[in-house]
C-alpha cells in the first residue's frame, strides 16, 4: 500500500455565512486522492453554506485520535481502523460512508509464477501496516488453500511497488484502485487478488466518524456534509470530468495520468447516498476481528454508527 510524505495541509472553503461560526474541520484518512473526490464536490457546493477545514495526517492511524480528541469534528477513516479504535475505547460515532466497498487485496506481477493466491505458496508478500495487513494475507491464504506458514510476510514500509518491481517480493498488499494502475503505467502489468474474494469479510473503506458530542453541538453542519457528499457522489458519475476538475482546483499538483485513471477506477466504489449502514457488514466484519484478537470484544450494532443525519434518513427512511 501507498504513502507519501506530507504536512498537514489547511485548505478554507467558504467565505460567507457558516451553518456554525467555527469551520468544519475535516480531517482526511490520508494525503489527498481520488478516493476523496466527492468530498470536493460536496465542499465546493457547500462553500456558501458553511466553512470547512480539510486536515491532512501525516500517520494514517491520526485521524481517529484527532476526532476523539476533537482536534477535528469529522474524520475519515478506514471501517476496520474505527473499529479498532472504538475497541480501544475512543469515543467515536460513524455517521457516513465515502467508499462503500473495501479495496484491499494482493497485487503481484503479471507474466510470472504467480497466477493465481494458490501460487504463493513458498513466496514472499510485502506489506506496510501491522496488525491488519498480515491478518487480511494470511486469511486470503488459508482461504486459497495456503498454510500461511509457508509464506514470507516481511514488512516493507510503504515502499511496496519499488520492493514489488525489484524481486524483493512476489506480492504486495495494494488498493485495486491505485497500485494496479501504478505498475502498469510503468511497463509492468499486475495481476489482482480482492480480498473479499477470498474469505476477508466485505467492509466499508472510508467511513466518516465524529465525536458522540458532536451529535449534540452541530447537527446542522454534519447533515448537511452528508447530504452534500450524497449529492456529489451522483454529481460525480453523472459528469466525471466536472468532478475531477473541482478536485484538481485544491490538489493542481495531482493533475497526471495516474491520478486520472486511479479516479476512473474509483467511480463505481464511492457509497450511494453516503450510506454505511447494512448491519450485517458490521456484524460479520466486527466477528472477523474479534475472532482474529485484533479487537477485543464486540460492541452492540446499533451503538457503533448512526443513520439519522443520512439524506435518507431526513425523509424517514433510516
Amino acid at each position: 500500500m501507498r504513502t507519501k510524505s506530507v504536512v498537514t495541509l489547511v485548505f478554507l472553503l467558504g467565505l460567507a455565512a457558516a451553518v456554525q461560526a467555527d469551520p468544519l474541520r475535516i480531517c482526511l484518512d490520508f494525503f489527498p486522492n481520488p478516493n476523496h473526490v466527492p468530498l470536493y464536490v460536496a465542499l465546493e457546493a457547500l462553500a456558501a453554506e458553511l466553512d470547512v477545514e480539510i486536515l491532512v495526517p501525516g500517520d494514517p492511524s491520526d485521524p481517529v485520535k484527532l476526532a476523539a480528541a476533537r482536534a477535528a469534528d469529522v474524520c475519515l477513516t478506514p471501517q476496520m481502523n474505527y473499529l479498532i479504535a472504538r475497541s480501544e475505547g475512543l469515543p467515536l460515532v460513524a455517521v457516513g460512508a465515502l467508499i462503500g466497498q473495501g479495496l484491499g487485496g494482493l497485487l503481484a506481477l503479471s507474466g510470472g509464477p504467480i497466477a493465481s493466491v494458490a501460487d504463493l505458496a513458498g513466496k514472499r508478500i510485502g506489506y506496510s501496516l501491522e496488525p491488519l495487513e498480515p491478518l487480511l494475507w494470511r486469511t486470503m491464504l488459508r482461504c486459497a488453500g495456503v498454510s500461511p506458514n509457508t509464506v514470507q510476510l516481511i514488512p516493507i514500509g510503504f515502499n511496496t511497488v519499488a520492493s514489488l518491481l525489484a524481486g524483493s517480493v512476489d506480492a504486495i498488499g495494494a488498493f485495486r484502485n491505485f497500485e494496479p494502475i501504478e505498475i502498469d503505467l510503468l511497463g509492468r502489468p499486475g495481476i489482482f487478488f480482492a480480498q473479499e474474494a477470498y474469505c476477508v469479510p466485505e467492509t466499508y473503506e472510508l467511513l466518516f466518524a465524529v465525536h458522540p458530542d458532536l451529535v449534540a453541538e452541530r447537527p446542522d453542519a454534519v447533515r448537511a456534509l452528508l447530504r452534500a457528499v450524497a449529492d456529489a457522489v451522483d454529481a460525480t458519475r453523472a459528469d466525471p470530468d466536472a468532478a475531477f476538475a473541482a478536485f484538481l482546483r485544491a490538489n493542481p499538483d495531482l493533475d497526471d495520468d495516474l491520478d486520472r485513471r486511479a479516479f476512473a477506477a474509483s467511480l463505481p466504489l464511492y457509497a450511494d447516498g453516503a450510506r454505511h449502514d447494512d448491519a450485517e457488514i458490521w456484524d460479520v466484519l466486527q466477528t472477523f476481528l474479534a475472532e482474529n484478537g485484533i479487537i477485543g470484544g464486540r460492541e452492540p450494532i446499533e451503538s457503533l454508527y448512526r443513520t439519522d443525519w443520512l439524506p435518507q434518513s431526513e425523509e424517514g427512511e433510516t
